[in-house]
């Protein structure tokens, strides 16, 4: 697929993220997700909130996804508000994700095993820097 093609496709999956036909990359959006996807270069992107940074790995992801079969896309992630929003996004562009948390701490184990015996069941693995794990009545001292 030529660089164009893969332009025109990546803006689809944009204009089907954000609800919108007439939709453009930002200023630095495409150039972003070339270097990921087609250049495998290591990229810093620093925009204000609400410029499309997770567009930018979405798209990028699934380019990889699609053209070399990559793993997930580890994505770290501060605020769980934030970490719902980017699943609500991908499932947008019908893209899988999974989550490790202070919710779900109970599926931390095979999320993490799936992973590592490769057995990827999603596209990004979101994960939460402070989450903590739950107390168990056993492991309690009073």
């Amino acid at each position: 697929m030529s660089e164009d093609e893969q332009k025109e496709k990546a803006l689809q999956w944009l204009r089907e993220a954000v609800g919108d036909d007439s939709a453009d990359f930002h200023e630095g959006q495409w150039e972003a997700i070339d270097a990921l996807a087609n250049r495998r270069q290591r990229i810093v992107v620093v925009q204000r909130t609400g410029w499309g940074k997770s567009s930018v790995y979405f798209i990028a992801t699934r380019l990889l996804r699609e053209q070399h079969d990559r793993g997930p896309t580890l994505i770290i992630s501060p605020l769980l508000a934030l970490m719902r929003n980017q699943v609500e996004a991908a499932a947008k562009l019908g893209i899988r994700s999974a989550t490790l948390n202070s919710t779900n701490p109970k599926e931390w184990e095979n999320i993490t095993a799936d992973i590592l015996q490769n057995k990827v069941v999603c596209s990004f693995l979101i994960l939460s820097p402070t989450r903590t794990e739950c107390c168990k009545d056993d492991d309690q001292s009073q």
